[in-house]
């Protein structure tokens, strides 16, 4: 019987802190910054509004020679919320912050054409950090996703 009732208390401390961590996150926001940028063969090209920095980047990791920025969005949202933004050919990403473990914040990602997912996928990033997500293709090329959060 002794043990029952431990196992009980221990089981609602534990439920009981578990609340308490979801609780305090839920209040916790996370800025997020996305860059759609197309990628593409067709000719050479580089926006000038992308940062040469960031152009730099995307030579490094992917083989284009054309990179034009489609859109940026920033999001300003609470753990659990999901903000979205408008695509290239109807499609719409959603963003979704699940949670924050230390110094990263645990994202999920997911593509929609009209209201079929396409993509989904769940990242984790450093505060102040992103990472540079292949998506779609779109017309010649393909959509990549950058990334940025702060919290």
């Amino acid at each position: 019987m002794r043990i029952c009732a431990a196992i009980f208390i221990v089981m609602i401390y534990v439920t009981g802190g578990f609340f308490f961590v979801t609780a305090a996150m839920a209040g916790q926001r996370v800025q997020i910054n996305v860059k759609t940028i197309l990628a593409s063969n067709n000719k050479r090209f580089v926006d000038p509004s992308l940062s040469s920095s960031l152009t730099k980047e995307l030579a490094s990791v992917f083989r284009y020679t054309s990179y034009r920025l489609i859109s940026g969005n920033r999001m300003n949202l609470q753990i659990g919320q999901t903000g979205r933004a408008q695509l290239a050919g109807k499609r719409t990403l959603h963003v979704t912050p699940i949670g924050i473990q230390g110094n990263r914040a645990q994202l999920r990602l997911e593509i929609y054409n009209k209201k079929q997912r396409m993509f989904q996928t769940v990242i984790r990033l450093r505060n102040r950090s992103s990472l540079i997500v292949g998506g779609p293709r779109h017309k010649k090329g393909v959509l990549l996703f950058k990334v940025f959060n702060s919290f």
